[in-house]
């Protein structure tokens, strides 16, 4: 539990004040209406939004009802931000959130979370934003950022008044900067898990372990929210005026290149909304660019992400080497060593042919002075390695490989973050916003989050609330449904794998026409021969893993399928990604976004514009 949110176990049934609040329950649904209350709070004050009442359509779908007027999809840093934003404003929110409420996206996993905001109050084109680049969409850029005045930007201020204390600091109790330039602050230990509790103590109605498995939409506008309670197997529904998906990168198509906890590619980032719109019309954008970094750690399985490991990421960047001995960095200045540069070479030199023998490069540690460049958060691993690991990294040649960990494709919106083709879905992430970049810095996600509410608190002022339609629900409620019944097929886990493998081939830094093609083929016919049999072996509805993994992979294949065929498109080198057949970037031809399609599983690819002020 955190905070004051009121939770009501699934195993404990309803209480009496959570009873009193919904709408009569007929006798015969009680047990599931109450196995499903979880995370409703009490009372009646701004915030508190109406629901649990239970309902059984005419084709006999059973489900429960939660009104609100927004909706927000997902519980980590923008999540939180949002759903604290709605609050603020007095409008009834619910936070739909996937995993245990305090521990989804980034606010779950209490690392010593990364946080940086703007120094100065800069025009928006010189704010040091780190999602500006080249394909940026330049209305969003700009609007989100003057959406929010400099001390809404300031997030070591929000947090702190928010109760985060935590900061790196030094003997004397100063705030330690990680770095400190003209237009940038960034510190470790924010702790976001203290905004969860200041956000639980609110009691806005948290509907948690609840995985959302599609958008409603009605006459083209979507109206809420539907989903799958994992502890119960209860459907779920949520109609609200305006609904924010606050769901972050679709990550876990490329899986765990590394075993960590604190890798950010999280089992629960399976683009589940980002599927469902895109399913429902809207196109994705910049779907073929990840965000990468040298931090997974041979042999397989041990991360050297952030501050959980020692490898290039700890600020040993000059003592990177390839099998040959060859210094990619040695002697630059690391203050012009941005990511995708340092991406690109070390993905051309693996190509060339020049990585380890598992596809990687090394971090020379066998010198007293690599060593000793070790970054001061990262040294207290030196001990916890060679006692979980059996590695000392002193005297040695670490070998790291490349892993993916954002992924840049999401619905494209417009400047307010409403998604262009579903008027009534505002997303924190905007495709088209992060560009080449492939995915958001931690700053962007709560500004986003903030934004998007206010966009959509103004929304929810000019519609009623939609009236329920039974046949959408019904469909919703019966395809997944079907997918429990199914016997005889492939374990969900099986194509699960598959599926990662596939987006991997396809999708990882260095990208030969010829691997992404073989992924693409893999991916298509996952799609014709392994989808339509996938059965889960487990029938029951309590915590059914197997059955919420079925519902995901879904989502994945959409996602993966379009992201792969966008960077085959892409004949150019750019962004995170190195391609062997097209080794530069060209503005000629490619100076553009890519946006990607479906129509009744076929997804394409065409080219788009960049946005500009004055487009």
């Amino acid at each position: 539990m955190r905070g004051d949110t009121e939770r009501i176990s699934g195993k404990s049934g309803i209480s009496r004040r959570a009873f009193l609040e919904g709408s009569a329950i007929a006798a015969g649904m009680a047990a599931l209406a109450g196995a499903g209350l979880v995370g409703c709070s009490s009372g009646d004050g701004a915030g508190n939004a109406s629901g649990g009442s239970a309902a059984v359509s005419a084709d006999g779908a059973k489900y429960e009802v939660y009104d609100a007027d927004i909706a927000v999809i997902g519980g980590g840093l923008a999540g939180l931000q949002a759903a604290y934003e709605a609050y603020a404003k007095g409008k009834s929110v619910i936070l739909i959130e996937k995993s245990q409420f305090g521990f989804g996206g980034a606010a779950g996993y209490n690392w010593d979370q990364f946080i940086n905001f703007t120094r100065d109050d800069l025009p928006w084109d010189e704010s040091g934003d780190f999602v500006l680049n080249e394909l940026t969409d330049k209305k969003i850029a700009k609007a989100t950022y003057e959406g929010l005045n400099h001390e809404e930007r300031n997030l070591l201020l929000r947090y702190s008044r928010m109760g985060g204390n935590m900061y790196h600091r030094d003997e004397q109790g100063n705030i330690m900067p990680l770095f400190d330039i003209p237009v940038l602050y960034g510190i470790y230990r924010g702790f976001p898990g203290h905004l969860a509790d200041h956000v639980g103590a609110t009691g806005l109605k948290v509907l948690d372990n609840t995985m959302a498995t599609d958008v409603m939409v009605q006459d083209g506008v979507c109206t809420g929210v539907m989903g799958l309670h994992v502890p119960t197997g209860t459907f779920r529904v949520v109609r609200a005026k305006a609904t924010v998906c606050c769901t972050g990168a679709s990550c876990w198509m490329y899986g765990w290149n590394t075993a960590a906890p604190q890798s950010i590619n999280s089992p629960d980032n399976t683009g589940d909304i980002d599927a469902a719109a895109f399913r429902h019309g809207c196109q994705l954008e910049a779907s073929e660019f990840v965000q990468c970094d040298l931090i997974n750690i041979e042999p397989k399985g041990i991360a050297a992400s952030f501050v959980s490991g020692i490898g290039a990421d700890s600020g040993c960047c000059e003592f990177i080497c390839d099998k040959d001995g060859n210094y990619f960095f040695k002697g630059m200045d690391y203050t012009t060593l941005n990511k995708i540069t340092f991406t690109q070479t070390i993905a051309k030199n693996i190509a060339e042919g020049h990585g380890t023998e598992n596809g990687g490069v090394y971090v020379d540690f066998s010198t007293p002075e690599a060593f000793s460049r070790i970054g001061e958060t990262y040294i207290r691993n030196i001990e916890l390695w060679k006692q979980v690991f059996g590695i000392d990294i002193e005297g040695t040649k670490l070998e790291c490989g490349l892993e993916a960990y954002e992924h840049g494709g999401n619905p494209v919106t417009d400047d307010k973050l409403m998604a262009v083709s579903l008027p009534g879905l505002f997303h924190a992430r905007g495709g088209g916003y992060c560009g080449s970049q492939g995915g958001s810095s931690v700053n962007i996600a709560p500004r986003n989050g903030i934004y998007a509410t206010r966009m959509a608190a103004d929304y929810a002022e000019t519609v009623e609330m939609p009236v329920l339609d039974d046949s959408v629900i019904t469909a919703e409620y019966n395809r997944l449904h079907e997918m429990l019944g199914r016997t005889g097929g492939k374990r969900p886990q099986e194509v699960r794998l598959a599926i990662q493998r596939a987006a991997y081939e396809a999708l990882q830094p260095a990208r030969p026409a010829e691997k992404m093609q073989a992924g693409i083929d893999e991916l298509i016919r996952i799609r014709k021969e392994d989808m339509p049999n996938m059965s889960p072996a487990d029938k029951s509805m309590v915590y059914n893993t197997d059955w919420k993994c079925a519902i995901e992979n879904y989502n994945l294949l959409d996602i993966s399928e379009a992201s792969a065929k966008a960077a085959l498109f892409r004949e150019e080198t750019r962004g995170h990604m190195y391609r062997s057949d097209f080794p530069e970037q060209d503005d000629v031809n490619w100076l553009c976004n890519v946006r990607e399609s479906y129509n009744d599983g076929d997804i394409t690819c065409e080219k788009s514009a960049v946005v500009e002020i004055d487009s």
